[in-house]
């Protein structure tokens, strides 16, 4: 981790490399046998400070005076604090790649910290000391592979992976249909498969000088007709990932998402049907519904 030391560890760590050559250059005055058992000790002792060293490296210096940022490349998907009666991690609201640490109290020992993002997770430990260092780049400390699953279907990568791939494939359309209303177009742009995996990519425009905040996405299996109510058969469908969780459609503009749903195909009389509602004060917020039937599912693009 980037600047962790204090000038008083780096100027240790530095005089014992100079020394080192030095005082084995003197053993070699005292015979080869002394000389040679002398030198393993030696090297056995700079390994163990060299170790010591690299360890202090991934210590985070803790306050309950000062905030403590951790940088990290990507979108957060997990933190997680070892003893959080000793300190609090959070994900900055408006910067989703940013962690706040602070300490809640003056505390002995260390706790941990795990963070979990770019598809790595990251572990290092935390200790309550001078605080003299208030940023810190998650890059620099060591991680391993981390493999989350969304569902039953592939790992987060894969999905982000494949998501990319179905948003670039722009002339390539096999479904396109549409919902308009007060304003707002919600048009299936296409609709791809892969493996057990049915990606759904959708775009809303927003016509009006009024931003749209998606209050959410609903999928639902449903009768084509609905002639009574007490007749309705219906059921909600969990989408296992959704690529940018999308939550508003500026002003004049238009955003894309891209669903994950597992394969599926749909009896006859029956429809796929999508809708979007917009987030707002009571329930006042506009609508938008569009149906998929089963031979726009029949059409998924391979990939």
């Amino acid at each position: 981790m980037k600047q962790v030391f204090s000038k008083n560890t780096i100027w240790k760590s530095n005089i014992l490399v100079r020394v080192f050559p030095i005082v084995l250059n003197r053993l070699s005055d005292l015979g080869k046998s002394n000389y040679f058992r002398i030198k393993r000790i030696l090297i056995i002792f700079l390994f163990s400070i060299s170790t010591l060293i690299c360890s202090a490296q991934n210590i985070l210096q803790l306050s309950d005076k000062k905030s403590v940022h951790v940088v990290c490349p990507d979108k957060v998907l997990y933190v997680s604090c070892g003893d959080d009666s000793e300190i609090q991690a959070e994900i900055l609201p408006e910067l989703s790649n940013i962690v706040r640490v602070k300490a809640l109290h003056p505390f002995e020992g260390q706790t941990s910290l795990t963070v979990v993002c770019a598809g790595r997770i990251y572990s290092v430990a935390a200790q309550f000391g001078s605080c003299d260092v208030l940023t810190y780049q998650l890059e620099s400390l060591p991680s391993e592979k981390a493999f989350p699953f969304s569902g039953k279907l592939m790992p987060d990568e894969s999905l982000k992976g494949v998501s990319d791939q179905v948003l670039s494939r722009k002339r390539n359309h096999t479904v396109h249909r549409s919902a308009r209303k007060n304003g707002i177009l919600m048009e299936v742009r296409g609709i791809s498969i892969k493996g057990d995996a049915l990606f759904l990519a959708i775009q809303v425009t927003n016509h009006t000088n009024m931003a749209f905040d998606v209050g959410a996405f609903n999928f639902w299996i449903a009768d084509k007709r609905q002639q009574k109510a007490t007749n309705v058969q219906e059921y909600q469908l969990t989408p296992d990932y959704a690529r940018f969780e999308l939550k508003r459609v500026p002003a004049r503009g238009r955003a894309s998402e891209v669903f994950v749903i597992e394969k599926l195909t749909i009896p006859d009389k029956r429809i796929l049907r999508i809708e979007i509602i917009e987030k707002s004060t009571g329930n006042t917020g506009r609508k938008l519904t569009l149906e998929l039937k089963n031979r726009d599912l029949r059409k998924a693009a391979m990939l």
